[in-house]
Formats: structure tokens, sequence, C-alpha cells
């Protein structure tokens, strides 16, 4: 994780609205969201929920109708053209269809934001050159869009977006389009831009693997509203939204426990003196053979049916199923050991019904808890 920096990006009570012919429509409402300098601070939502719009306001593409931002000290909505091109120049933009010039190479889509700076001819050769090599297309200057593959292509739109040296790059959904190998070369080489520039990124993205793999920090957008924000390890250890646990849930696997559940498969099935234990990890310094440990110090038989294992922000964040067997007075000692070592561990049951994770039958789901009928 970068050093605790100062707020680059402040945002407090944003809302956008467009009119249309049914009447108005609120996109953002009452968006409150700080971006610390030099994090990757990652803004994921579902399609529809404002993220997009949202990135547009920080370098003034789109008007907020309400609220104040602020960026890299200055106020967007009361900057005059000439001052929002000035700190534009400031803030990288990469898309997710590259948006490159289809008839000019690789060299010359990378110079157009240098056209009218105040550099030489010379001198933006060799800015060219120098993002060319920091994006590892320096074999393909003179090469045209058609015949680069979408990995280079937007490599080929990141050092575009580069080449005015800004102090912050947004990326609005920069993967989305790409296969997950090239998804993974171009967030190392986010992550990398991010250590070696001190850059501030933002990733606006739908992808839980792509704020997992490189976000220090993440909001999570819901319906036009900020419904989480926090560094990235601390929210998805302990998710408060709902949005946030279904995000959370997808990405380990747990829905799929949580089907076998609601199916009463006999996988989950708990017999006398048994209880299905759900156990996630809720400290950065979690390292012990805990399942281990209990098994010996508490006597007890633990069955692990389902395990991941996630990296986030540098630290491994777990989450274990396991069917427990012994006294009632022992495993309850072992939930409590495992609080003290940075682990939640309770009983398992399924989330509150919604249409996306209906419930089970309240019986149900206390018999696959506690092994009681």
């Amino acid at each position: 994780m970068p050093d605790t920096g100062e707020p680059i990006i402040t945002i407090t009570g944003l809302n956008k609205t467009y009119a249309t012919p049914n009447g108005s429509h609120t996109v953002l409402n009452n968006v409150n969201l700080t971006i610390r300098e030099g994090a990757i601070h990652g803004i994921i939502g579902l399609s529809g929920a404002g993220k997009s719009t949202l990135v547009r306001c920080i370098n003034g593409l789109e008007h907020a109708t309400a609220g104040t931002i602020r960026v890299l000290g200055q106020s967007v909505r009361d900057l005059n053209p000439t001052s929002l091109r000035a700190l534009r120049r400031s803030i990288g933009m990469v898309f997710q269809q590259y948006n490159l010039m289809p008839s000019r190479t690789v060299e010359d889509n990378i110079a157009l934001p240098l056209m009218r700076s105040p550099l030489t001819t010379s001198q933006r050769r060799a800015r060219v050159a120098e993002l060319l090599e920091l994006v590892g297309l320096s074999d393909h200057a003179r090469s045209y869009p058609s015949q680069l593959s979408g990995g280079q292509q937007q490599r080929v739109a990141i050092a575009r977006a580069l080449a005015n040296r800004p102090k912050i790059l947004l990326l609005d959904e920069a993967t989305s389009a790409l296969d997950p190998d090239t998804t993974s070369t171009i967030l190392d080489l986010v992550k990398d831009l991010n250590e070696r520039l001190r850059l501030t990124i933002v990733v606006v993205t739908h992808q839980m693997d792509v704020v997992q793999r490189i976000c220090t920090d993440v909001a999570v957008i819901d319906k036009g509203t900020i419904v989480e924000q926090g560094d990235a390890f601390s929210v998805f250890c302990d998710p408060q939204a709902d949005l946030t646990r279904r995000f959370v849930d997808n990405s380990t696997g747990l829905n799929r426990v949580y089907e076998l559940l609601r199916e009463r498969s006999p996988l989950l099935q708990t017999g006398p003196g048994e209880r299905l234990i759900h156990m996630r990890y809720m400290d950065r310094t979690v390292s012990e053979s805990l399942v281990s440990t209990i098994s010996t110090r508490f006597g007890l038989s633990v069955n692990i049916l389902f395990a991941s294992l996630s990296i986030v922000d540098g630290y491994p964040l777990g989450s274990i199923v396991a069917k427990y067997h012994g006294s009632s007075e022992r495993i309850d000692e072992a939930l409590s050991f495992l609080a003290g070592k940075g682990v939640r561990a309770v009983p398992l049951t399924v989330p509150a019904a919604s249409t996306d994770n209906p419930n089970l039958p309240a019986d149900a789901a206390a018999t696959a808890a506690t092994g009681e009928e």
C-alpha cells in the first residue's frame, strides 16, 4: 500500500440529474467521496449504477447538478473553460474502447495530447519514445491500431493519457473488453505506473477481481449513491452494505454454498454434535495454521468443505466453510479462540431474503447452522 496521502480528490454532496421526456432522471445522489494522493482507488458497482458519470464529473466532462468536486485543490464546478482545460492536463483518462485514431500510427496517437504543448518537435519525439518504453511498445511505434491486439491498443491509450505527465489517471472500465490474461498484464502495468510515477489512479469497474488485484482503497456505488468506502482490505473482510456482501460472496464462491444450503445438499447436512461454521479473516496479520491448532487444542474434528483465498492490497483474505464436530462447549471455546486471532467464525446461515439472494426457510437455515432438528 502507498504511504497514506492527503486527499487529492474530494467530492461532497454531488448530484447529477438529466432531463428526459419522462421527467428528470437522477444518476448520482448525494455522493460523498475522498480519494487519497498516491492511492489506487476502485469505484465498483453494477451496470447503470452511475460509475462512469461520477468519474466524468471529476474531470469536468460531465457537469454536476449540485455539490462540490475539488481536484488538486481546485473546485471543478467553478472553473472557467481555460482553467478547466489546464486542470485536465493534470488528469489522464482511459476508456473501455481505446478511442484511438485508426489513421494514425501508435506514436502519432500518443503524441496527440502534446500538439499544443510548449515542447519542441525533438522533445515531443523523446517523450513519445519514453512513453512507448514505459508501456512496453517500443517495437510498435510505426504500427497502426488495426495491427495491434486489444491489450496493445489499451497500452497505447494509457501511454497517450500519460503524455502530459498527469498527477491523476482515470480508468473507466479499461479492462472489461479484454480477456483474462490480457487483463492481468494491464493490471500489472497499472500497478507499476502507480508505484513508479506516484500516480493517483481511479479505477471504475464492475469486476471484483480487478479491485482485489490492484486497489488500495474502494468505494461501492449502488443506484447513484456511495454505500460503502474505505481501504480495500477492511471493506472486503467485513462488508456492511448488501451490494458489497454480494460482490464478496460472488468472488469467493460463497454464493454457491448458500445455493447448496437452499437445496438442502447432503454435503452441508449436520448431525448430532456438529455445526456448520463460516470462518473469515478479519486481520491482515492472520498467518497461523488455525484449523490444525483448534483441532488439536480443543479436541475437535474440523472438516473443511469449502475454502477460498484472495490477496487484497497485498494481504491474504480468506474464507472457509467447515463442519465442526465435538462438544458444544469446546466448539464455543474454539470460536472464541479464533476471534482472538483475527478470524470471525460464526454459524453459517443464508443472507436475508432479496430478489438476488433468496433465503432459506427459517427452519432450514437453523438446521444447517446448528445441526439440530
